[in-house]
Formats: structure tokens, C-alpha cells, sequence
């Protein structure tokens, strides 16, 4: 308590809190008087230790629930139960997804650096997601620990090292959400129960740690959909949400360097998601910061790479089980052969033919083949793409079959030129004719003049039920 009356934080406060108003009307003083209330309570419930609960972690539960400490408290009371069920403080150090390159290849997401305000940026491509694929690779319940371990990371490691390169306090990301391609099978079944549940654990205990999203490539069924649901959504919740132009790169490069924003999404930064690139990666900064947080003297001890100046860091046999930094060796496919793929995908590759590289001529993986290793079969990155592959076509052939159905059924509702000119371009490519590319292409053409024709459908049903109606009837 000051000589003011007010009350002041008893517990670590990393970097001082901003002097602004927040969202909720609140000035630096009355925030920092509520999270020390806040603190008090959660004492009181033997819910709070110094070490591990800062000011900020305390802040972000009381704002998720509106500064209302009765909801903050359950939430953080479940919290705790949660981490204490699921060991998530010994996640960074007890779990090895040892299938890590695969499931990126499967469901494209990671870090990539910063934006212009010093926060993580975090990239994802939802339409890419190959629910089969995943399915083949690994289990539910480990993607969903990977998830977590993420999040982890994210607090753990990557905001401190960007806080501390920033001199302030870093505790929000900054999303990019590719949503190309994405369609009603994204919408339903698996892919959506899947990611329910990690935005219901997200939400539930990793508050407030989404600084802002933008959400690119946007097609018209995700269009129509955000239209519903946006009315729906708080003020606060919408600030954060941006649906970017057709001309994407422009929106990013408002909050990006174009240093930092990937070449493919229109920057000038090289590397893949799978590459993991940002300051909590690289062993130059890390030493730089070394000593100064706990967070990177572990990640120096995992890394098991060269730095840049030349200096040996810790080899693999040196580090400890568990989390391994994705820029070492240990989290790519040189240690694939503890991976347990399930039997399905192993029968097909046992059965059918491999495609050399050299020649591209069918040839048989035998003993001494790439799928071959000691103590089991590998799960090869070769024999996934060729399974993704053969996934696709059958999806895409699927989707060609379905959607000339669709045509006939809503031709009347269809500009007279516009069928004709897409049914004579799309016509000969059914089956398998044409790239899968160009077959793609042609059918997300299809696909919004099918919505629009929909659209029609709906508005002849509703104008046929009014005309079949009393005039001025309330119901209509």
C-alpha cells in the first residue's frame, strides 16, 4: 500500500506496466489495485506462487473475465487443477513429439519472427490441413499435447526472450490465418471437433494472449460465415479480428516488416514454419541474452547445433529427454524411427510402389530401403507425401463428381454465359485430366458461382412462400 492508499503488486512484476487506460477504463494505478486484490484472493486459496504467478499472468485471467474476481478465480482455480491432471509444468521437459516435421507438413502452422511490435508472430494454413494424413502420423491425444507445448513455449520461452529484446512486456502474439481452400469439410466432422477442443483449452487457460489476428485468403464460404458470426462478437473481440484485402501483403506489411513477413506471404524473410525462425531460435541473440533468463540457458542446453560465431553448443547425447528446440536435429526425421505410425499407413507403404527420385520409375523399398531401420519401420517423409498425394487426388476427384452434380441441379439459377463457360473449361479436366493446380483453381471458381446460385435457390423458396402466404401476415 502506498502513502496514497493505493495498493501496490506484493509479487514480480517483470517490466513496469504500461501508464495508459485500458479496455475497461482502468489507469495504471486502479489495474495494478486490482491484480494485487486479485493476488490476495488467490492466497487466501493457496492458488498463488511468486515464482511462477507474475503481475501479467495475473492481469491476463482478471481481464478475460472482465475484472470480475469471482469468475477470475474459477477460472484459475481450474486452471491449476487442469496443469496439475495434464503435468503441463513438466511438458516442455517430459514430452517428445518426435513426429514434429510430419505433422507440420500435414497442418502448416508455427512461430516466424516478429511484428513491429516486438510480438511472436504465429502463422497458420487451415485449408492444408490433411486430417488423414494427421490421423496416419500420430494420435489425437499426442497433437493435442503438442499444442500445448507450444502455448508453453510460447510463454516460457519466446515472450521472455521478446520482452527482454524489447525492454518491455511481450504476452501477445500476432496471427496470420490462411484460410484458402478451406470448405465445409473444415467446417464439420473431424477437423472441427479437433479444433474445438484446442481452442476450448486455449481459451480456458491461456488468456488473452492474442494480440491481434489477420486472416487472409479469405473465400466466399468463409465470407458468408464471419457475416453471420459478427454480429455476434464483442467490440473488443472484433478490434482484434482483421479480414485482410485480396492484396494481403499490403494489410501485413502495416504490422510486419517486411524483413520479418515470409517471401510466400509477400516479405522478404526466408524459411519455412517448420524452420521455427525468430530470436528465441537464434544462437547469436541467445548467447547474447545468456545468464539473463532462465529460459535461455535452457534453450542454448537443448540446441543441439553450431552457433554462428563458430562455437559448439551442447551435443544431442549432452541435452535431457523432452523438449527439443525444432531448429535441432532431434526434432526432424533423422529420429523418425521412434515414431509408431499406425498400421494402415505402414500396410500401404509396404504394398505399394515407391517413386526414385532419379528416374522417376517405380521402385521397391526393401530391406535396405529408406523405410527400413533398426528395431521397426520408418515413417519416411517420401511415403507421406506420396500418401497426401494420393489422398488429394481422391478428394479432388470426389469434389469434381460432386460438383458436376451440383451444377445440374442449380443450372437454372446460373448466369446462361457463365455455366457454359466454366462447364466447357471444367468438362474435359474431370477425372483425371489437367494439373492439380489448374483443376483446383477451376473448381473454387465453380465453387462461388455454386454459393451464388444457392443464394438464388433460398430467395425463390422464401418469395414462393410469401406468395403462397396472406399478404401481410406476420409471419411474413
Amino acid at each position: 500500500m502506498t502513502k496514497d492508499g493505493v495498493a501496490k503488486f506484493q509479487g514480480v512484476v517483470p517490466y513496469p506496466p504500461q501508464n495508459k487506460v485500458d479496455d475497461w477504463g482502468l489507469d495504471a494505478e486502479q489495474q495494478e489495485a486490482h491484480v494485487e486484490q486479485f493476488r490476495c484472493m488467490l492466497q487466501a486459496e493457496n492458488a498463488w506462487r511468486r515464482e511462477d504467478h507474475d503481475y501479467y499472468t495475473l492481469l491476463r485471467f482478471l481481464r478475460a473475465r472482465n475484472y470480475e474476481f469471482d469468475k477470475a478465480i474459477k477460472m484459475w482455480l481450474d486452471t491449476l487443477q487442469w496443469r496439475q491432471e495434464y503435468d503441463v509444468d513438466n511438458i516442455l521437459d517430459n514430452f517428445v513429439f518426435h513426429e514434429r516435421e510430419q505433422f507440420l507438413m500435414a497442418y502448416p502452422q508455427g512461430y516466424h519472427k516478429t511484428d513491429k511490435l516486438g510480438r511472436p508472430i504465429y502463422i497458420q494454413l487451415l485449408g492444408k490441413i490433411d486430417i488423414g494424413t494427421l490421423k496416419q502420423i500420430t494420435t489425437e491425444e499426442r497433437m493435442i499435447k503438442f499444442h500445448i507445448q507450444e502455448y508453453e513455449r510460447c510463454g516460457k520461452v519466446i515472450m521472455p526472450i521478446c520482452s527482454k529484446l524489447a525492454g518491455r512486456q511481450i504476452d501477445q502474439t500476432f496471427g496470420i490465418m490462411d484460410v484458402k481452400g478451406v470448405g465445409m469439410s473444415h467446417l464439420s466432422g473431424e477437423v472441427k471437433r479437433l479444433m474445438t477442443t484446442m481452442t476450448k483449452y486455449d481459451q480456458d487457460n491461456y488468456p488473452e494472449m492474442l494480440g491481434r489476428i489477420c486472416i487472409i485468403n479469405a473465400p466466399l464460404v468463409f465470407k458468408a460465415i464471419w457475416a453471420l458470426v459478427k454480429p455476434l462478437l464483442n467490440p473488443r473481440t472484433l478490434s482484434k479480428i482483421q479480414i485482410c484485402q485480396s492484396n494481403y501483403t499490403k494489410d501485413l506489411l502495416e504490422w510486419i516488416d517486411a524483413e520479418n513477413l515470409p517471401e510466400w506471404l509477400g516479405g522478404r524473410s526466408q524459411g519455412t514454419l517448420i524452420d521455427d525462425i525468430g530470436p528465441w531460435s537464434d544462437p547469436e541473440v541467445l548467447r547474447k541474452l545468456e545468464g539473463q533468463l532462465p529460459a535461455v540457458n535452457k534453450t542454448l542446453k537443448r540446441m543441439a547445433t553450431v552457433s554462428g560465431t563458430g562455437e559448439a553448443l551442447p551435443a544431442l547425447d549432452e541435452v535431457p529427454d523432452g523438449y527439443q528446440s525444432p531448429r535441432s536435429e532431434a526434432s526432424f526425421v533423422s529420429i523418425s524411427s521412434n515414431i509408431a505410425p499406425s498400421e494402415p499407413l505402414l500396410q500401404q507403404i509396404s504394398s505399394r510402389p515407391s517413386i526414385s527420385a532419379d528416374d522417376g520409375q517405380a521402385a521397391d523399398l526393401g530391406p535396405e530401403g529408406p523405410s527400413s531401420a533398426a528395431g521397426g519401420t520408418t515413417l519416411t517423409i517420401a511415403a507421406i507425401n506420396a500418401h497426401k498425394q494420393r489422398n488429394l487426388l481422391e478428394r479432388l476427384s470426389a469434389l469434381e463428381q460432386l460438383y458436376g452434380q451440383q451444377m445440374q441441379r442449380l443450372k437454372g439459377y446460373m448466369p446462361a454465359n457463365a455455366y457454359t463457360r466454366l462447364q466447357g473449361r471444367l468438362g474435359p479436366r474431370l477425372g483425371a485430366g489437367g494439373t492439380v493446380l489448374q483443376r483446383l483453381e477451376l473448381l473454387e471458381e465453380g465453387m462461388e458461382l455454386l454459393l451464388r446460385a444457392q443464394e438464388l435457390t433460398w430467395q425463390a423458396e422464401e418469395q414462393r412462400k410469401r406468395n403462397r402466404c396472406c399478404s401481410g401476415c406476420v409471419i411474413c
